[in-house]
């Protein structure tokens, strides 16, 4: 269960760590790992990016942390046939700041990717710019989770810009790109 970002009390967060809800819960203790290590599996965790305030000491810190968070993990299958594909994915935090990118050029298959933290958003841009082959050659662009299925599934030509906002991913979600020229 994740800690609501509306209401967070000492008997949330004790009930985060598994302990029961009506134990003694001390702020101190549960960010300095008495009751378990800080899970950073997820995006929202104390002291984390957007919370570095009160370094987790302040309640306001646990808004949205999960204790049994896991990561998301990205697939690439991508094959230059007929045309030019490339690919970047561009990683976001909870809150809408920047993470990193990743460029892919050329056939490639990376299981995994690369690994998020649950919570951040993961963009994929499909590059037009086709530096060999015809920019007429269809394109096979796929966005699959396991979590929500297909929300990109497209044939079109290679040289169609698509940048595809993606949501923030779940705990332990799986997300295949696939980009086929």
């Amino acid at each position: 269960m994740t800690i609501p970002t509306s209401i967070v009390s000492a008997s949330l967060i004790s009930l985060e760590f598994g302990r029961s809800y009506n134990s003694y819960m001390s702020i101190w203790h549960a960010r300095n790992g008495y009751y378990g290590s800080i899970n950073r599996s997820g995006d929202q965790y104390p002291g984390g990016v957007g919370r570095n305030t009160n370094s987790g000491y302040a309640f306001s810190d646990w808004f949205g942390y999960n204790h049994r968070a896991s990561q998301a993990l990205v697939n690439l299958f991508q094959t230059e046939r007929s045309a030019d594909a490339d690919t970047r994915a561009t990683q976001y935090h909870w809150n809408g700041s920047y993470f990193r990118q990743s460029w892919q050029w050329g056939t490639t298959t990376l299981r995994p990717w690369f690994y998020m933290p649950a919570g951040q958003r993961c963009d994929i841009l499909y590059d037009n710019n086709v530096q060999w082959g015809s920019s007429w050659t269809t394109a096979d662009r796929r966005y699959y989770t396991n979590f929500r299925g297909y929300l990109v599934n497209v044939r079109e030509p290679a040289r169609n810009f698509r940048n595809y906002v993606g949501p923030y991913t779940l705990s332990g979600e799986q997300i295949s790109v696939y980009n086929r020229s």
